[in-house]
């Protein structure tokens, strides 16, 4: 059977469309051999987000943007995606628009959602995005910028400020009365090599004697301390001697006191003394407090009134004072 060259022409124009749809659905991203799901989100602005954009999860691509379209009754953008249908999204899977690179370009990144509830083919998921690549780098300098324009600024008013302009002036006040001073001191100098000259021999002269006098006074130095340890040796031998001869004297009276001698050796030896004189203490002592208490009885000039100050003590201390106590 002969094919036509219609029948052959067809069968290739046939197969070159085909070949074509498929390196156009490559060219997309588009996998015709398997199956994908379509996710829709809805924006206010896609900043630059076109078709064909990558879908990138945790920063591989699985999937591209398949169409932006806009809704002309509220002017939102309604952005679909397509991913393999064997990425199970949760129903709170969130499509962020983010930058893809340095030069702006986009991407739909899918930050998973954590719903035990599964997103259907045509589900719409939440929408997000990130801050445009103008506006970020915006956000980085425009601190910077306010930083540095604080720092000029201060810097300004410091450069302009009255104690810094006094300061400086004061400072060229001192570098030029320092100058004046090393111009008079020039002048003073001037012509007075002769007399510096002799003045420095001198002092080399003094110098000189100086030192052919130190081993004289090293001598003189030498026999001091000699002299002042013989005085403190003499000193200290005196002193020795002093005491020796006082502790001998201690030792003696101690004796003497041991053995009973004197008034002092009778106190600490004889016992009959030492009571006695601790019983006359003791009758002094009532003397003197019976007198504070009831001087009636001592000083009345009458036999009355000592008679009262015997009835006082007798009625203060419940006692009977004896007749010729009475009587006295």
């Amino acid at each position: 059977m002969k094919i036509s060259n219609e029948t052959k022409v067809g069968v290739i124009a046939a197969f070159a469309i085909v070949i074509l749809i498929l390196g156009f659905n490559f060219l997309k991203g588009e996998s015709i051999f398997s199956r994908t799901n379509t996710y829709y989100a809805v924006y206010q602005e896609v900043d630059g987000l076109f078709r064909s954009n990558p879908v990138v999860l945790n920063g591989y691509k699985v999937g591209h943007v398949n169409s932006v379209e806009m809704d002309h009754e509220n002017l939102n953008l309604i952005v679909s995606v397509q991913i393999p249908s064997s990425i199970k999204l949760p129903r709170n899977t969130i499509l962020k628009i983010t930058n893809n690179d340095l030069l702006g370009s986009k991407a739909v990144e899918i930050q998973m959602g954590d719903s035990s509830v599964l997103a259907q083919h045509g589900d719409t998921l939440i929408s997000r995005k990130d801050a445009g690549m103008a506006q970020a780098v915006t956000s980085v300098l425009s601190p910077l910028s306010e930083k540095v324009n604080n720092i000029l600024i201060d810097l300004d008013t410091a450069l302009t400020d009255v104690s810094l302009n006094s300061t400086l002036a004061e400072l060229s006040d001192a570098l030029r009365a320092f100058k004046q001073t090393a111009t008079k001191m020039n002048a003073i100098l001037e012509g007075k090599g002769e007399k510096l000259d002799g003045i420095f021999d001198n002092i080399d002269h003094m110098t000189n004697d100086l030192k052919s006098s130190t081993p004289k006074v090293k001598e003189i130095i030498a026999n001091l301390e000699t002299t002042s340890a013989e005085i403190s040796k003499l000193e200290l031998q005196t002193m020795g001697e002093e005491l020796t001869k006082t502790i001998g004297e201690i030792n003696a009276t101690l004796k003497s006191i041991q053995e009973g001698q004197g008034s002092l050796g009778k106190l600490a030896t004889d016992d009959a003394l030492w009571n006695n004189l601790n019983q006359a203490t003791h009758n002094l002592d009532s003397l003197v407090n019976d007198i504070i208490k009831y001087p009636r009885r001592y000083t009345g000039i009458t036999e009355g009134q000592r008679k009262k100050g015997d009835r006082q003590k007798e009625v203060n201390e419940g006692i009977d004072l004896p007749t010729e106590t009475k009587d006295k």
